[in-house]
């Protein structure tokens, strides 16, 4: 994944370091955790910071430490362990910045085709959407399957099969006794409001993070709350 994608989140983990911050980049499988850690890196090293880059894996529980600026990665176990009890404030001496990594929105996949070089006409966006739900391995997929044909099943078809590793990789996340229930009740519906999902599940906000996080489900904020199971590819694929 381009950095260009992340480039608000890339900002935020610089500004944080130059503002005392350790900044923790969370993501499910494929999310682009070390693509984000990686852009972070080289815009403080032209800022002079050499941060050390600590890559903890989605089974991680420990953040670990570190002597000067460090740059962390982790999954969903490594959200679960910050999240408990009042959760972790500080590391090296530094204040706690949590980065979450969330599926992109429309525009993040324009600007990415357009700078791979593939206009996407408003029809074809749509589709890659609704086929990645803004998953960035799952677009990325899509979009390297251009390479070879520009027929939307063909394109879907090659989308799924270079993605069938993630996708393993993201059941095991939601297998999670945690995640099973609310994430079975959404897949059947696609989409519900964040509070009758919170009544038919009882999944509390830190369930619901962790869906976003894991990949295929997406949320919208605000008065009108909302989590959708978007990644179209991902379903198929769950179903069989």
């Amino acid at each position: 994944m381009g950095w260009l994608a992340r480039e608000a989140t890339v900002r935020r983990i610089v500004d944080g370091v130059l503002n005392g911050r350790a900044p923790i980049v969370l993501g499910g499988p494929g999310m682009g955790r070390t693509t984000v850690l990686v852009a972070a890196a080289e815009r403080l090293r032209e800022r002079g910071f050499e941060p050390a880059l600590l890559e903890l894996g989605d089974e991680a529980t420990d953040p670990g430490s570190a002597r000067g600026v460090a740059l962390r990665s982790g999954g969903l176990e490594l959200h679960r362990a910050l999240a408990k009890g009042r959760g972790l404030r500080e590391l090296d001496g530094r204040l706690v910045q949590r980065v979450p990594l969330v599926p992109l929105l429309r525009r993040d996949l324009r600007a990415w085709a357009a700078a791979a070089g593939v206009a996407l006409a408003e029809d074809d966006l749509e589709r890659s959407f609704h086929a990645s739900g803004g998953h960035p391995s799952v677009f990325a997929a899509w979009l390297d399957a251009h390479r070879f044909t520009r027929a939307p099943e063909a394109l879907e078809e090659r989308a799924l099969a270079a993605s069938r590793a993630l996708f393993v990789r993201i059941d095991a996340a939601l297998a999670h006794p945690e995640l099973a229930k609310p994430w079975s009740w959404l897949a059947l519906r696609r989409r519900s409001s964040v509070e009758e999902m919170r009544r038919a599940t009882g999944a509390g906000k830190g369930v619901l993070d962790r869906l976003a996080l894991a990949g295929p489900v997406s949320r919208t904020l605000g008065a009108s709350a909302e989590i959708a199971a978007t990644c179209g590819l991902y379903l198929r694929h769950a179903r069989g």
